[in-house]
């Protein structure tokens, strides 16, 4: 689910307006090479090169950014004190670490509310306020202060990578907290999200007497999921067009005919029978629950994130993969 590359400013690897970044990210190449070559240019089309530039920068969308979170005052200073050291990164690190220290950073900025709130356990809280605030502009001044090719860096590269997946750990059960609360809490289904949920009913119990616990597992999930997206994108005011992303189609149509699909078999045959990749139907219909269930969760994470550029992209995954699918046995 990887995004096509798109001619966009690059407003993390700013010197000005982000544009020789948002050049070098699409074409893959240094950074410092191309706006060498801007400034090279200037001496031979005078004024010709800078026009070109105000003009890149006037009509150049910006990328993405995590907006920083609502949260105290003092949470906002450290917060920002945290944020120059990841700009110093971006102009002096490779980017491709400068890119690893961002995301962290950004995931840092989407639970930085929650450690003033109650939404994790207080020792979680305080281990992740302290490895936030503390340990990861930490590593960021090492990173900052010695040589890449030395081995205090190295170690440094590997103590952010654990940051960075502890904090995405975090972020993930906050979003799974996020989708059960609205799940649980009967005030927040829409009218469209309850009539869904009744059609869904008579396939689910069906289901439950022909297929295993983690297939039961699975479509709770998914039913969590779309009920959270579906919320969210009735709500929401039509903050990204998630249209495209026919959430719905997947809630009313596919989920529905893929588990109409597999009822439709005698239970011997949808357990025994291989299909033509080797697995039987129940062991197929657990991998497409699965796929579907990290794809609905990527999309959420998305929109929990305010991240535009991600739910065009796991939107679009959703659609191409699974709009049109559907399950059978082999001829």
């Amino acid at each position: 689910m990887n995004a096509k590359r798109r001619l966009q400013r690059n407003r993390q690897r700013r010197r000005l307006a982000g544009v020789c970044a948002g050049i070098a990210d699409y074409f893959g190449v240094d950074v410092t090479l191309v706006r060498f070559l801007f400034v090279l240019s200037v001496f031979f089309s005078f004024s010709l090169t800078i026009w070109i530039y105000l003009a890149l920068w006037f009509l150049l969308p910006a990328g993405p950014e995590t907006p920083m979170p609502e949260v105290s005052w003092r949470l906002s200073r450290e917060l920002k004190r945290i944020e120059k050291l990841v700009r110093k990164a971006h102009r002096r690190l490779p980017a491709q670490v400068a890119d690893d220290i961002q995301e962290t950073f950004d995931v840092i900025k989407l639970i930085a509310p929650h450690f003033e709130s109650i939404g994790l356990a207080p020792r979680t809280v305080d281990s992740l306020r302290e490895h936030a605030l503390r340990r990861f502009p930490s590593v960021l001044r090492h990173m900052l202060s010695c040589p890449e090719n030395l081995p205090p860096f190295k170690r440094a590269q590997i103590e952010l990578a654990e940051l960075k997946g502890e904090f995405q750990r975090a972020a993930n059960e906050l979003i799974d907290q996020e989708i059960h609360r609205t799940a649980g809490e009967a005030d927040l289904i829409s009218p469209q999200v309850r009539l869904w949920k009744e059609r869904l009913a008579p396939l689910r119990e069906t289901l439950r007497q022909r297929a295993g616990e983690n297939t039961l597992r699975l479509l709770q999930q998914i039913e969590e999921k779309l009920a959270f997206l579906m919320e969210r994108t009735e709500s929401g005011g039509d903050p990204f067009d998630l249209t495209p992303f026919e959430v719905r189609k997947i809630a009313f149509d596919y989920l529905p005919d893929t588990v109409n699909q597999y009822l439709q078999l005698p239970p011997a045959m949808a357990r025994s029978q291989l299909l033509s990749g080797g697995k039987t139907a129940e062991e197929s219909l657990n991998d497409q629950l699965n796929l579907l269930d990290h794809a609905l969760h990527d999309l959420a994470k998305s929109l929990f994130e305010k991240d535009a550029q991600g739910l065009l992209v796991h939107g679009r995954f959703l659609r191409e993969k699974f709009a049109e699918q559907t399950f059978r046995l082999s001829d």
